[in-house]
């Protein structure tokens, strides 16, 4: 009789997450919508509180963004085109609506950091020695994307935020969160540990975002534990990105951080189109660049020769409408040369195209 109930309960609750607008498919919303209402709660969530978990699409963070990507089963398994605008794209890390960035957790010492090792062997994120079963914690607001067993990393768990990024923590020696659960800055989602074939207590941290990689400290202080700044300013120089030919879409991933083969200085592949984007008014706009395939090296893109081509460098005090004034043309034509959304929003030393 109970497991009648149980199971007309179990349909019941599944109604909402069926009725969704959205392709039943191994990797859509609705797996994460089913896992979250019938993935049994393990003994770990006794120590912190029922995080809530998301009941409709719309709470993903950045889901379209991603192009509709939400798999709760691999770390990586698409390529996306990650959406720069004259090769600079701006994050706000923390709104003013959500929750303080927090740490981590408490560490000992940073024990290995991202890039190239001393046997050439790239590590995409930052290893920090922990003591036995230390607290893990969100860094920012977000949602739980994947809390699973995999390979090489062992437990982890990854949340995506609010602002596109993805955090990733691992070698956990236990995991107190499932995916579609919503955390907020400092919830724990886990405890460190050894899992994943890793001999010491460590709990290796990634930042990705459009499932690239970043390097951590880039963003964060790791000696103070704060932030750099609040805002983050990225170019594609600043992505370390590895073909999806190197992953499995079986449950079997190939990414495994340890084992990751440095990059050659090759010819780069004709780089995937983008999308521009609007880009805040406060964000210097610079040259455009272009890749050189023989040295695999970022070099600056000749400037245009057209004698129209023309650029200012905005003064203390000065507005768009004084500008365009001086420069014979109109505020809106210089909103459109410089993906100006809001006039209001430029600042001092910023340079403009105003022709």
């Amino acid at each position: 009789m109970k497991r009648y109930l149980y199971f007309i309960i179990s349909l019941l609750l599944a109604t909402p997450a069926l009725a969704q607008n959205v392709d039943v498919t191994e990797f859509s919303q609705n797996v994460a919508l089913s896992d979250s209402l019938f993935q049994p709660l393990t003994e770990d969530h006794l120590r912190v509180n029922a995080y809530p978990t998301i009941s409709e699409v719309y709470q993903i963070p950045c889901y379209d963004l991603y192009n509709r990507y939400w798999d709760v089963h691999h770390l990586r398994s698409q390529m996306l085109e990650i959406p720069f605008a004259d090769d600079r794209l701006m994050l706000i890390l923390v709104q003013s609506e959500n929750e303080p960035f927090v740490f981590p957790c408490v560490y000992d010492e940073l024990v290995l950091h991202y890039g190239l090792t001393k046997k050439g062997v790239f590590h995409p994120g930052i290893d920090l020695k922990v003591s036995p079963q230390s607290l893990v914690k969100s860094c920012f607001d977000g949602v739980v994307r994947m809390a699973a067993d995999y390979g090489d990393y062992g437990l982890m768990v990854v949340v995506r935020h609010y602002n596109g990024l993805e955090t990733v923590y691992a070698h956990l020696d236990k995991v107190c969160v499932k995916p579609g659960q919503m955390v907020k800055a400092g919830n724990v989602i886990g405890q460190t540990g050894r899992s994943g074939h890793v001999s010491d207590d460590i709990l290796h941290f990634e930042i990705r975002f459009m499932n690239e990689y970043l390097d951590p400290e880039q963003v964060m202080d790791v000696e103070y534990e704060t932030l750099i700044k609040n805002t983050l300013v990225l170019q594609s120089a600043n992505f370390h990105i590895i073909p999806i030919d190197q992953y499995n879409a079986s449950n079997a991933p190939v990414n495994k951080p340890a084992k990751l083969v440095a990059p050659k200085l090759e010819p780069i592949p004709t780089p995937r189109p983008v999308k521009p984007v609007e880009v805040p008014a406060s964000v210097e706009q610079p040259a455009q660049k272009d890749v050189n395939e023989e040295s695999a090296v970022l070099v600056p893109r000749q400037e245009a020769q057209d004698s129209e081509v023309e650029y200012y460098v905005v003064k203390k005090g000065e507005g768009l409408y004084r500008i365009a004034i001086n420069h014979k043309t109109t505020v809106d034509k210089l909103m459109k040369l410089n993906n100006i959304g809001n006039p209001d929003q430029i600042q001092e030393g910023q340079r403009l195209r105003v022709r």
